[in-house]
């Protein structure tokens, strides 16, 4: 997976080179390469994630998984993360999901039934929505009690608490009666008229947003009458000192503390099946989780070139995190059944500061864009296994990708030719006020990337290479991918010019959840930012203001395809590339990959053959 979940997306940790160069110049002048087509991806039979049968499994037996990186949350209102995913729906359930095998269609899991007009839970125009939840649900041991509808509300009004730390809550629950400045108390817009029913009150026609966020991990029931004690704490210690499940399994755990039992910090985690968990407690819908697996034993810390091979010749293994490059082709050439693909696992994009520097100047921004070799890029990460050029910053299977260009892209002169023109680009400098087609003012451009890998360093020199062909004096700073987000990138104030490969991965199917935090200036915040670009353009926001609040489906997607290219005809950011994810298991084990969580393995559906 990528190292971070939505918020940061950062650079592959080494895919698949196809020999193929790893990487080249911007081209000097011809047409360059262009994504008019819908990539091929060369998938061998049982490769295509989309594709995979969610049932039909086998039950019993001890999946044993393995994962370089590490866990960043076990609260379910502080995950944000795809690795904290795949144990988070695992082991509790929000009021929605999305099945494995889609990535656009919301299904009940504690809810009876997705809200809509036509089946009364959106009223008032689209400012009520209605959810009634299922009756017999209950917590685990210690709790062991029937969940009700308030600890859905307790659970919804904590991720406004700065001790849980949530990094959405915000964003799309802002326009719940009340929440604007909630501070994890009491929101008024959130009611229970009784155990199973529970009511948002809008202050603006949002029902599509809070839809889909609802079906994030932080919907998941909290116990009402005993999260305030942990939540008390600075960070909160539920998730650690303490936590109840309400999926089919849970976290190993001691009377309901979980670290230092099920969690060891950097070695190991193991889940268990919950037995207090119902099978029959499901609407009759795509999502009825049939967990298969008696145990989920998870080892982390290991070295990615070691432990591919071992899940690869190994049995009743999968690997949790991104494979490594060797991995990947040893997958691919020798292990074919043994690895799936997810296309449209979120996207990445050289950001540019909007604010202040050069780059405020939108004619500058479309030279670099036009000069940026997206093509190289793609050979850097290893070629169509990995991702296709980027064009635009809807990802494929996002409502709206088709209408803002597809593959292709909105067309616009510095977005056709992937490969880099720089004929294209001297224009644009032209435009900018340097008649030369070259930059001859004295703004020395800071350029801030991870050093985290050869892929990392590769990208930020052909990043750099696209600044010196075009005249620019570049300071090329690299530190570790840690430090670039907490120090540079994520923080307004030491913002640099250029961060080489920033990205997202959406939340839920709706271009809001692509665009807004990326590039509208009200998501600006003073640390954990993730609008790199500090981009804030009255007219996007105007946009993006509109595009959330059209209710109609069809006009909706239409909506958000006009942001989408808005932001290239503004050339706030510039594309690198549509992100492709593997993932890999031993040939007996059944895997079942969510493809809108980049194909993270579904501790749920997965099963041994």
């Amino acid at each position: 997976m990528k190292h971070y979940r939505k918020a940061l997306y950062a650079s592959v940790v080494g895919l698949l080179a196809v020999g193929v160069s790893a990487c080249g110049s911007s081209n000097n002048g011809g047409s360059g390469g262009s994504s008019n087509a819908t990539p091929k991806l060369p998938l061998k039979a049982g490769e295509n994630a989309a594709a995979e049968q969610i049932y039909g499994g086998k039950k019993g037996g001890t999946l044993n998984v393995l994962s370089s990186e590490d866990f960043i949350s076990q609260d379910p209102g502080g995950m944000y993360f795809a690795l904290d995913y795949a144990v988070g729906y695992a082991t509790q359930r929000p009021l929605f999901v999305y099945p494995p095998n889609s990535s656009d269609t919301l299904a009940p899991d504690l809810a009876t039934a997705v809200p809509s007009t036509s089946n009364g839970g959106i009223t008032d125009g689209g400012k009520t929505i209605t959810v009634h939840i299922q009756p017999n649900v209950k917590f685990s041991p210690p709790v062991n009690r029937t969940v009700t509808s308030a600890d859905v509300k307790a659970a919804i009004q904590r991720l406004f608490n700065p001790n849980v730390g949530n990094g959405y809550a915000s964003a799309y629950f802002n326009n719940i009666v009340g929440a604007a400045n909630a501070k994890g108390g009491p929101i008024s817009g959130i009611t229970t008229p009784n155990a199973t029913t529970i009511v948002f009150h809008l202050t603006k026609t949002d029902a599509v947003t809070v839809l889909g966020a609802l079906s994030m991990p932080g919907s998941s029931p909290v116990p009402a009458n005993l999260i305030g004690k942990y939540d008390a704490h600075a960070p909160s210690t539920y998730g650690t000192s303490f936590e109840a499940f309400t999926g089919p399994y849970m976290i190993q755990n001691n009377n309901g503390v979980v670290k230092g039992v099920g969690y060891q910090t950097g070695k190991s985690m193991t889940l268990v099946r919950n037995p207090n968990w119902d099978p029959n407690t499901y609407a009759s819908s795509a999502y009825k989780p049939p967990a298969y697996l008696d145990k989920v034993s998870i080892q982390i810390g290991g070295d990615p070139n070691v432990i591919g091979p071992q899940v690869l010749k190994g049995s009743d293994m999968a690997q949790l995190d991104t494979p490594s490059k060797s991995t990947v082709h040893q997958a691919y050439t020798q292990y074919p059944s043994e690895i799936m693909f997810t296309t449209a696992a979120g996207d990445h994009y050289m950001t540019l500061n909007n604010s202040k520097g050069p780059f405020t100047n939108v004619n500058l921004r479309r030279a670099v864009y036009a000069n940026l070799n997206r093509e190289a890029i793609i050979r850097i990460k290893g070629g169509v296994l990995t991702g296709s050029p980027g064009t635009h910053f809807l990802t494929p299977g996002t409502s709206g990708f088709d209408q803002a260009g597809g593959y292709a892209g909105p067309d616009y002169p510095w977005n056709k030719d992937t490969s880099g023109n720089l004929k294209v680009a001297e224009q644009y400098m032209k435009a900018a006020g340097y008649k030369s087609g070259k930059y001859t003012g004295n703004h020395v451009v800071t350029i801030v990337g991870s050093n985290n890998g050869a892929d990392e360093l590769a990208i930020n020199q052909d990043v750099n290479q696209d600044f010196t062909q075009l005249g620019f004096k570049t300071h090329l700073i690299q530190v570790d991918q840690s430090v670039m987000y907490s120090k540079y990138c994520q923080v307004p104030k030491n913002a640099p010019d250029v961060c080489p490969s920033g990205g997202w991965l959406r939340d839920f199917d709706n271009g809001l959840a692509m665009l807004y935090v990326p590039f509208d200036g009200h998501a600006i915040v003073p640390t954990n930012n993730s609008n790199f670009g500090l981009v804030n353009n009255p007219q996007i926001n105007a946009a993006m203001d509109t595009a959330r609040y059209t209710a109609n489906p069809t006009a909706n997607a239409q909506a958000w395809a006009n942001v989408d290219k808005l932001l290239v005809q503004q050339a706030v950011a510039v594309p690198e590339d549509f992100d492709i994810q593997p993932n890999i298991a031993s040939g007996n084990v059944r895997a079942v990959d969510d493809i809108w969580n980049e194909g993270s393995i579904d501790f749920a559906f997965t099963s041994l053959k």
